[in-house]
């Protein structure tokens, strides 16, 4: 009898399997640039450590001005992000919308925020080292 369930629970959920309707959506694939199209260079004196948050930006909300001595990866869950960046004195917008993901800039300062009149979501993940901090404000 045993053997009958547990033959029956293996159909049952093989069928769930084949019926799945999980959907993936790639981000990034072995990306090497960040959003600078500068090479991405992760610590290697001191053991890795990853953190990650979800931050909300509304609407006419900013970050402030930081830069991150780590790399990192971003996605925009919901809403619309645009990332000043300061270049040699010079200023370099980059705008983010919802399902759009980057690599972040390591060492150069910017400032996020959002000019919409919606929320903006998003989720950082950063690859950090244990000594360094993540981030750096202005």
């Amino acid at each position: 009898m045993k053997k009958i369930i547990v033959l029956i629970l293996i159909i049952s959920f093989y069928g769930c399997a084949k019926t799945s309707t999980l959907t993936t959506k790639k981000l990034f694939n072995a990306e090497q640039l960040n959003a600078l199209d500068q090479p991405i260079i992760y610590p290697t004196q001191q053991p890795a450590q990853v953190s990650s948050v979800v931050r909300v930006l509304k609407p006419g909300e900013e970050t402030g001005w930081h830069k991150h001595m780590v790399p990192l990866h971003a996605y925009v869950m919901e809403g619309t992000l645009s990332i000043d960046f300061e270049i040699d004195g010079l200023i370099q917008t980059e705008t983010f919308s919802k399902g759009e993901a980057w690599i972040g800039a390591v060492d150069v300062w910017h400032n996020a925020f959002n000019r919409t009149d919606q929320p903006a979501a998003i989720m950082v993940v950063v690859m950090g080292a244990d000594g360094l901090k993540n981030t750096i404000n202005r």
